[in-house]
């Protein structure tokens, strides 16, 4: 990008040089004039996406979009700012792609779930420190989620959250932790055996626990064990594929 250019010359540039055979349309939005492009901005090819953006999260949208942006529109150790990170798919594409970054959300699981994947541990180290948590399978949640979950695999669950309550309100929290933590959170309920829960609908949307009874009677299913440390360190393998050395330690 030119320096000399202003921000709209320079979109204006960007559009030609990546869908040149497409001129923009001017529209009205609130007695404001505006020239808007629509084409296809990046190749079947430039469609992968590093394995590290695989967390659900409703209304997420793909690290293309943000990529293609800020790769064409910024400089290596320029800042990118989020004010609706959701669930950090923007800031984690500037920050494989060597920018600063700085991001907001009101909701707090923006932070459970983006900060982290800037602070990745190694396989062994997630795997020792959950070896060290206490697996307490006959703890209970205070709501009824048999629906849900085996008794086995809710024992887990509340006692890995209180383990985690317990490390934060005590400040001894690390990046271990806080990257079990985001696994986990991803994985409560779902439509395959890589979550927690017995068949649901998909992560990134929400079931009542009627709803789920429901499903359960409709699929004749009921809730089997799912052991959460394997599946824990199962996702981890996942999103960690992809990263080289490098991207690891920006």
């Amino acid at each position: 990008m030119n320096p000399d250019d202003d921000s709209e010359s320079a979109f204006k540039n960007l559009v030609l040089r990546s869908c040149p055979f497409h001129d923009g349309e001017t529209i009205d939005i609130a007695g404001i004039r505006i020239t808007r492009y629509s084409g296809e901005f990046w190749t079947s090819a430039q469609r992968k996406a590093s394995s590290v953006h695989e967390i659900s999260y409703r209304a997420c949208f793909k690290p293309q979009l943000p990529h293609f942006f800020i790769k064409n529109l910024t400089g290596v150790g320029s800042r990118i700012y989020d004010p609706f990170s959701g669930r950090g798919t923007t800031v984690i594409e500037a920050g494989l792609l060597g920018r600063q970054i700085a991001s907001n959300d009101a909701n707090p699981l923006s932070r459970i779930l983006t900060r982290p994947r800037f602070f990745i541990p190694a396989e062994k180290q997630v795997a020792a420190r959950m070896a060290e948590i206490p697996a307490g399978t006959g703890e209970r949640a205070e709501i009824d989620l048999s629906m849900f979950y085996d008794q086995k695999t809710e024992g887990e669950i509340v006692s890995l959250r209180q383990y985690l309550i317990n490390q934060e309100e005590t400040g001894r929290i690390d990046s271990v932790d806080s990257w079990i933590r985001m696994v986990a959170t991803s994985r409560l309920t779902g439509h395959s055996a890589g979550f927690f829960s017995v068949y649901t609908l998909p992560p990134n949307q929400a079931v009542s626990p009627e709803r789920q009874v429901q499903i359960n009677k409709r699929r004749k299913q009921v809730p089997e064990y799912r052991n959460i440390r394997d599946l824990i360190l199962r996702k981890t393998r996942s999103l960690v594929r992809d990263l080289t050395p490098e991207e690891r330690t920006r």
